[in-house]
């Protein structure tokens, strides 16, 4: 009777380890070609602050549209991504979308193409949400 050989440990370990370092690598160097990602996430921060204002005053969001509306009283003119586009404005009322479609000016896209919306899950704090806005105060602002 014929012993069957156990498959090597290496040969079980090397495709988990190949890809992990694939992986750490993949992410590494995603969005480090990308000059527009950390100017689109400045303006939404930008923009947020200022539609958290209109909305104080005015109870809710428009749905969709530019955001001339907020021009000048509460911003001191209409912004533009990092490639001059105007970013994508979009909300149901309490909570706004905002979107740059990257240099091509396109929906999807890699590297400067890519798209960056506010719920990219980059650093950056996401509109309060009605409960909030009536005057109580979060910690930390």
């Amino acid at each position: 009777m014929t012993q069957r050989r156990r498959p090597h440990l290496m040969v079980i370990f090397l495709p988990f380890a190949f890809t992990a370092i694939g992986l750490v690598v993949w992410l590494g160097l995603r969005g480090k070609d990308d000059p527009g990602e950390a100017q689109a996430h400045a303006d939404f921060e930008r923009i947020t602050t200022a539609l958290e204002a209109y909305r104080a005053e005015h109870h809710a969001l428009p749905e969709e549209g530019d955001l001339s509306f907020l021009v000048p009283k509460y911003l001191p003119a209409e912004p533009t991504d990092f490639w001059g586009h105007p970013y994508v404005y979009a909300s149901d009322g309490q909570r706004p979308f905002l979107q740059s479609l990257g240099q091509d000016g396109q929906r999807g896209g890699n590297g400067p193409d890519q798209d960056h919306t506010n719920h990219d899950g980059h650093l950056g704090r996401a509109l309060i949400g009605p409960s909030q806005a009536s005057g109580s105060s979060s910690p930390g602002r």
